[in-house]
C-alpha cells in the first residue's frame, strides 16, 4: 500500500460527495468511479464520450462492463468531472482498500492473522467462503501468486466490488454469486478462509443439514439443532483437501454452547480441529458479538486452545485492533505454545461438552478435597413457571401457611420477602410438587450478573413453593450441611465454581447436569457445621442490619413534614 488509509478514505469521500442523495449504492458508484478514472489516467486512446464508448475503447471485460453499467448508469457526467483530479495510484488504492461504505467487512488485522496461519504458497488453490468485498485476497494474497482463487458470495453489491478488486489483483481470481451453504463446490482446496455471517435461519439450512449429514454420516439428531456456524464449518471441512488448512471466524457461543456439542465432538474426535483462538472483544465495528477464530486441518491428535482475549491494541475509544506485535504474539502461541495456551486431547473434552474456550481449561478452579456436588444431592428439580394470573387468584392478604418465592426474593444469600406479602390461601394441586423441602437450597438458573442462591428454612407447618427460574436442590444432610454449601456458593471460590460450569453468551446459564458437576470442597461434617453456624450468624446479622436500614430509609423519607 503506497498511501495511508486516511488518505485513501479522504479521496473516497470526495468522490462520494456528488452522489449523496442521488443514489442508494454510493459505495458501488465510488469504487466504480475510481476504477474508471484509474483506467483513464493510465491508458491512452480511450474515448470518454459516453460510458459505452469508454467500455469499448478501454477493452473492459464483460463482467466488469456489467458492473460499471449498473453502478454508473446516468452518472457519467459526474465521473468525467473528476478527471485529472487524482493520480492513478491513489485511485487504484481506493478500489482495493476503501471499505468505509461496506458493512461487515472483515477487520484487516484478522485477515493478516489468518494469512499468518494459512501461509498460502504459490500455486495453492484458495477458496473464500462468504467473500464479501474481497478483503481477504486484497490483504492476504496480493503478494502471493496463488494458483487459483475462488470467492463465493450471495450479496450482489459486495460481489461487484470483489470483481473490480480481483481484476487488479490478477487473472486467476474468480467470484461466484451463490449461497455458500448450498453451492456445489466443484473441487477441493488447499487453503480456505471464511468470515461467514452469524446466527442464520431459514429453509436453506435444512437442505444444507441433509447434505452434510449424508456426506459425514452424522446422526440427524446431532446436526438438527446445531448453529449455522457449524454448518459453515462442516462445509469448509468438506471442501478442504487432505493436506490443506482452513481458517474461519465464528461466534464464541459456537465454541461451547450445548446445541453445537455433537458437532464439536465429531470434528474434534475425527482430527479436523487444529487450533482455536478466543479473540479480543470489539474487533468488528458493526457487532459486539464475541468471536473465535478456528483452524481446521487433518489428522490432529490434540487441539491447541489459545486465550487471546487480552492481546489487542486500541484503535479508537470503541474499537480494538490487532497490531503487528499482537499478531506475532498470537502466531507464536499457535506455533510454540505459551502461558495463554493449552493442548487438549479430544478424550479429555468429553466431560466438558467439547468446550473449545481456552479459559475453560486454563482457569479451571482448584478445589482441595473436592467432590462433585451431585454426590451430596438427594434431588434437584426446576421450579414451576406458574402463570401470574393463577397466583393472583390464590393470593391472600392475611398470613397463611403457604407462601411463594421467586428469583427476586433471593438476595445476598437469604430469602427476602416483605412482611405480610406473598401468601396464598391454599396450595393448588398443580403446584404441590414445587413445595420446597426444608433446608433445601434454591439456585438461579441464570446469572444476573452472578448466580443467586439461598437456603429455604421452613418447618412442617409451613410450605414454600418456588415459582421462579430457580432450581430446588435438596441436600443429603448425612453428607453435607446445607448452610455450609450455601456458604461456599456465597464465597469468591463458589462464584468461580458456578461460572466455570455455566454456559451461555449474552447471559450465563447453568443446566441441572452442570450443577451436579460443580466441584465443592467437602471437609468432615463436623467442620462443615462449624462453618455453617458462622454463616448463619452472618445471615442473622445481615437481617438485623437490613431491618435497621429499612427504618432509617423510612425516617429519611419523612423528614420533611415531620415536626416531631
Amino acid at each position: 500500500m503506497k498511501y495511508t488509509i486516511d488518505t485513501i478514505r479522504d479521496v473516497s469521500i470526495k468522490l462520494g460527495e456528488a452522489y449523496r442523495g442521488k443514489i442508494s449504492n454510493i459505495g458501488g458508484a465510488v469504487v466504480s468511479t475510481a476504477y474508471v478514472l484509474s483506467k483513464i489516467e493510465k491508458t491512452t486512446n480511450i474515448s470518454t464520450a459516453t460510458l459505452d464508448t469508454f467500455i469499448e475503447t478501454a477493452h473492459i471485460s464483460p463482467d466488469i462492463s456489467d458492473i460499471l453499467s449498473r453502478n454508473l448508469n446516468g452518472l457519467w457526467e459526474i465521473v468525467l468531472s473528476y478527471i485529472d483530479m487524482f493520480d492513478s495510484d491513489i485511485l487504484e488504492e481506493v478500489v482495493l482498500y476503501d471499505n468505509s461504505y461496506f458493512k461487515m467487512s472483515t477487520p484487516t488485522s484478522l485477515v493478516e492473522l489468518a494469512d499468518g496461519i494459512l501461509e498460502t504458497n504459490e500455486h495453492d488453490k484458495v477458496l473464500d467462503i462468504c467473500s464479501g468485498v474481497a478483503t481477504f485476497p486484497v490483504y492476504a494474497l496480493q503478494n502471493t501468486k496463488v494458483g487459483e482463487y475462488t470467492g463465493v458470495e450471495l450479496n450482489f453489491n459486495a460481489n461487484d466490488i470483489a470483481i473490480l478488486r480481483g481484476s487488479l489483483l490478477g487473472d486467476n481470481y474468480s467470484f461466484v454469486i451463490n449461497n455458500a451453504l448450498t453451492y456445489d463446490y466443484p473441487t477441493s482446496y488447499d487453503r480456505i478462509f471464511s468470515n461467514y455471517p452469524f446466527a442464520l435461519k431459514g429453509a436453506d439450512l435444512d437442505d444444507c443439514r441433509r447434505s452434510l449429514q449424508d456426506h459425514f454420516g452424522i446422526e440427524s439428531t446431532y446436526i438438527s439443532r446445531c448453529s449455522s456456524d457449524w454448518l459453515f464449518n462442516a462445509m469448509i471441512i468438506r471442501s478442504l483437501n487432505a493436506s490443506g488448512k482452513a481458517v474461519a471466524i465464528m461466534t464464541n457461543g459456537a465454541a461451547f454452547a450445548k446445541p453445537d456439542m455433537y458437532m464439536r465432538q465429531y470434528f474434534a474426535e475425527n482430527g479436523y480441529i487444529e487450533a482455536v483462538i478466543n479473540l479480543p472483544h470489539a474487533l468488528f465495528a458493526e457487532t459486539m458479538i464475541p468471536t473465535t477464530m478456528i483452524v481446521f486441518s487433518s489428522n490432529n491428535k490434540s487441539i491447541r486452545l489459545i486465550n487471546a482475549e487480552n492481546i489487542f491494541s486500541k484503535e479508537s475509544k470503541r474499537l480494538n485492533t490487532l497490531s503487528e506485535n499482537d499478531i506475532q504474539s498470537i502466531l507464536n502461541c499457535i506455533n510454540n505454545g505459551g502461558v495463554n495456551t493449552i493442548d487438549v486431547l479430544p478424550k479429555d473434552m468429553r466431560d466438558h461438552d467439547y468446550n473449545l474456550i481456552a479459559s475453560h481449561y486454563l482457569d479451571k478452579p482448584v478445589v482441595e478435597d473436592g467432590v462433585c456436588f451431585g454426590a451430596v444431592i438427594k434431588s434437584i428439580s426446576r421450579g414451576s413457571q406458574v402463570k401470574p394470573e393463577l397466583l393472583e387468584s390464590y393470593k391472600s392478604i392475611i398470613p397463611t401457611k403457604y407462601r411463594f418465592i421467586s428469583l427476586a426474593n433471593v438476595v445476598n444469600g437469604s430469602i427476602d420477602i416483605e412482611e405480610g406479602q406473598q401468601y396464598i390461601t391454599e396450595l393448588p394441586k398443580k403446584l404441590d410438587k414445587f413445595v420446597i423441602p426444608g433446608n433445601s437450597i434454591v439456585l438461579s438458573k441464570m446469572a444476573s450478573p452472578t448466580f443467586r442462591s439461598a437456603v429455604v428454612n421452613c418447618d412442617s407447618d409451613h410450605f414454600v413453593i418456588e415459582t421462579g427460574n430457580l432450581y430446588i436442590i435438596e441436600i443429603d444432610e448425612n453428607k453435607a450441611d446445607p448452610y455450609y454449601i450455601q456458604a461456599f456458593f456465597d464465597s469468591a471460590a463458589g462464584e468461580t465454581a458456578l461460572d466455570y460450569v455455566s454456559g451461555g453468551t449474552a447471559v450465563k446459564n447453568i443446566s441441572i447436569e452442570a450443577v451436579k458437576n460443580i466441584m465443592i470442597p467437602l471437609p468432615p461434617l463436623e467442620e462443615q457445621k462449624i462453618i455453617a453456624l458462622k454463616y448463619q450468624a452472618a445471615l442473622d446479622e445481615y437481617d438485623v442490619l437490613k431491618r435497621k436500614m429499612k427504618k432509617v430509609l423510612e425516617r429519611k423519607r419523612t423528614v420533611i413534614g415531620n415536626k416531631g
